[in-house]
């Protein structure tokens, strides 16, 4: 699928698509209860449908009314099942850990792309713990028994990817004893961490975590069914947003001011560029200004490197983004991929070992490969807001991992594109 992004004003009032990052561990701990969950404002995307996909096939019953998902659980199948991620990473990841305490045989694999992505540290700890599982090259497929976790200390290298910590705090809640998950170094990404605490709190969970985050306690506790609504997503917001702060004046609802969501630190870096923004109630709207070139860690928020890039090549002099390590274990290889996408449509851009550096200015348009990056595909057609060509965007399907909804929500703010087959 090729899209070609023509240079457009934008202006209008969008409601966020629910938060992937919630919904999935949302739907996780629902399949560790016993009884009916009700999940309100959900909105799918290729990731959350992936884990809705898993409740089903090991036992669940997912019944949808609009944007309801009923959660049913009684008793789960012992049968052996094979569980197709595709190209979700939260999801085989934290669904690693469920599949251990749960009835049967697990076989976990996805995309190509996917298989390719690390999760050897998880599986260590999950061994520590008591849990079978066999593999090669420490890589999905994964094929996981059913397992009683002893609970105890554990360590964990969180130094990839917090999801790892995600994944051992849910199942852990069903271990025999206390697990304590000790922190190899500093968890990157510490609000997805917090996310995760704050879910399995509302299932009734017992999780308590340490100031700096190194040392994270998890009590044995049943889950129990909630009635949930899930609020918007940041990360699909940013979009949006930085389009409105390029070309025009964007509005977007259902934004949770006081959101632990890493992505909201969009608000923030876009003030930093000095552009007006305005917050009320669950809405934050964002207009047209001059930005101002900065410089970003986005450690904490690997996910806004791609749409930060843009912005920083509308701003007058450099952006600069560091914390860039992480990167590397997308989709693609992120830090490759957005130095890819700018040099490709005019911009200016150096690369180091521990920085990305753009210099603004005009963005002139041009042909680029998604590289199967929903975040790359996104970022690319904001870029066309106001690029003096058009900017054609190839492989932009993969978008649909993360927000389907985009180019509805685009043409509704006034985008103007073209689809090509």
């Amino acid at each position: 699928m090729q899209v070609v992004f023509q240079k457009s004003q934008v202006a209008g009032v969008i409601n966020a698509p629910a938060s992937k990052s919630f919904a999935q561990r949302v739907f996780a701990c629902a399949l560790l209860t016993k009884g009916v969950s009700v999940i309100e404002r959900y909105t799918p995307c290729d990731d959350s449908e992936r884990a809705l996909e898993a409740l089903t096939k090991m036992g669940a019953i997912v019944e949808r009314q609009n944007e309801r998902v009923v959660i049913s659980v009684d008793r789960l199948t012992e049968s052996e099942k094979t569980l197709n991620f595709g190209a979700s990473a939260t999801s085989m990841r934290i669904f690693t850990g469920v599949a251990c305490v749960t009835p049967g045989i697990k076989v976990i694999t996805g995309d190509p792309q996917l298989l390719k992505r690390p999760i050897k540290p998880l599986i260590q700890a999950l061994k520590q713990l008591g849990a079978k599982i066999e593999c090669e090259n420490d890589h999905p497929p994964l094929t996981i028994y059913s397992s009683e976790l002893h609970g105890g200390v554990v360590s964990l290298d969180v130094s990839i990817s917090s999801q790892f910590s995600s994944a051992l705090m849910i199942c852990t809640t069903k271990a025999k004893g206390e697990t304590l998950i000790q922190h190899t170094n500093i968890p990157s990404s510490k609000g997805y961490i917090l996310i995760t605490q704050e879910v399995l709190k509302l299932f009734g969970g017992k999780v308590y975590l340490d100031k700096d985050l190194k040392n994270i306690s998890v009590i044995p506790s049943e889950l129990k069914p909630v009635n949930y609504a899930l609020e918007g997503d940041y990360s699909s917001a940013a979009y949006l947003l930085a389009a409105g702060a390029i070309s025009g004046e964007v509005e977007v609802r259902n934004l949770n001011a006081k959101s632990l969501q890493p992505d909201r630190f969009i608000i923030e870096a876009l003030r930093a560029m000095g552009c007006r923004v305005y917050i009320g109630g669950e809405s934050v709207r964002v207009s047209q200004t001059t930005l101002e070139g900065y410089e970003f860690d986005v450690d904490e928020c690997p996910d806004l490197a791609p749409i930060l890039s843009v912005l920083g090549a509308y701003a007058k002099g450099r952006t600069k983004l560091t914390g860039i390590t992480r990167l590397r274990y997308k989709e693609s290889d992120r830090v490759s991929s957005i130095k890819q996408m700018l040099e490709s449509i005019g911009v200016h851009v150096n690369v180091k070992d521990e920085s990305i550096e753009i210099l603004g200015g005009e963005v002139r348009g041009g042909v680029v490969h998604s590289n199967n990056d929903h975040r790359i595909a996104l970022a690319a057609a904001v870029a066309s807001c106001a690029s003096k060509n058009p900017i054609q965007v190839i492989a932009f399907e993969c978008y649909t991992k993360s927000y389907p909804q985009f180019l509805e929500h685009f043409s509704k703010l006034g985008a103007k594109f073209s689809i090509k087959g």
